[in-house]
């Protein structure tokens, strides 16, 4: 592609995976739902890592034909990535759901795993963000796609960062949510609903870990963040200013995070 980006269509049981690799160094997998929330981190990772990032099966341009896959699933779809694109072991860092998804790569793949970055996420909910979970699984029981979106907006984005997502709103829902249907999202927020984390990181060591959260997280509050990094001793913990997204709303402090913690190539 013009970008020096490669893209390939990966099978997988159940469906494809449409996969973009670009830059060159480590790799590094940037792993969430859509990875167009990813649009302020690749241009200037590249530069340091080979970036590896897709959509997950299901989701946008990757295929599923057996219906949503819960997060363990998508944990062994990565796997196939890795094994069709010859990696061995990558860095992969995932936002939110992705962080979800990268807990299982922890518990079921771990070899594969040469560093690991949890993002806006958290290894077991509290009673405030259960209620936020609940009512906006309330929206989707519903099919109310559009309620659900004006209820989540509120906990993206920090009070400072708020003009950036009226400046950026139909941008942001064009590269992460207008392909989502109440289905999709179900198997989202209902799995978060779900999750536990703590034995699926109890096992993990060795593994180079940062924990990031945003220090003005409704949705996963700075709490969760401390307790996720409380699972893997040794792991580093940072807030930035930021909501629910840091890797959008705190790009150039997140982008360094990840070259500072993971290396690549200088």
């Amino acid at each position: 592609m013009a970008d020096g980006s490669t893209v390939d269509t990966i099978a997988v049981p159940g469906g494809g995976i449409r996969c973009r690799t670009v830059g060159a160094g480590p790799p590094l997998v940037l792993l969430t739902t859509l990875s167009g929330s990813w649009m302020r981190q690749v241009p200037t990772l590249r530069e340091h890592f080979t970036v590896i990032t897709y959509d997950m099966r299901g989701f946008g341009d990757s295929p599923s034909t057996t219906g949503f896959p819960d997060n363990a699933a998508h944990a062994d779809d990565l796997a196939r990535v890795l094994d069709a694109l010859g990696v061995p072991a990558a860095t992969v860092v995932g936002l939110s759901h992705g962080g979800l998804v990268a807990q299982h790569v922890a518990a079921k793949h771990a070899e594969r795993l040469s560093g690991l970055g949890l993002v806006a996420t958290f290894g077991a909910s509290h009673g405030p963000t259960r209620l936020l979970l609940g009512m906006l699984n309330g929206f989707l029981e519903r099919d109310d796609v559009g309620g659900f979106w004006e209820v989540l907006k509120a906990f993206l984005f920090s009070e400072a960062g708020a003009e950036t997502l009226r400046r950026r709103e139909r941008a942001l829902r064009r590269a992460m949510f207008d392909q989502y249907d109440a289905a999709s999202l179900r198997s989202i927020y209902g799995g978060a609903l779900e999750h536990d984390g703590t034995t699926l990181l109890a096992g993990l060591t060795g593994v180079p870990t940062l924990v990031v959260g945003g220090r003005e997280d409704i949705l996963f509050p700075p709490v969760l963040t401390e307790r996720l990094a409380d699972l893997v001793p040794g792991s580093r913990r940072e807030l930035l200013a930021a909501a629910h997204l840091p890797p959008v709303e705190a790009p150039e402090a997140f982008n360094a995070l990840l070259v500072e913690a993971f290396g690549g190539r200088s």
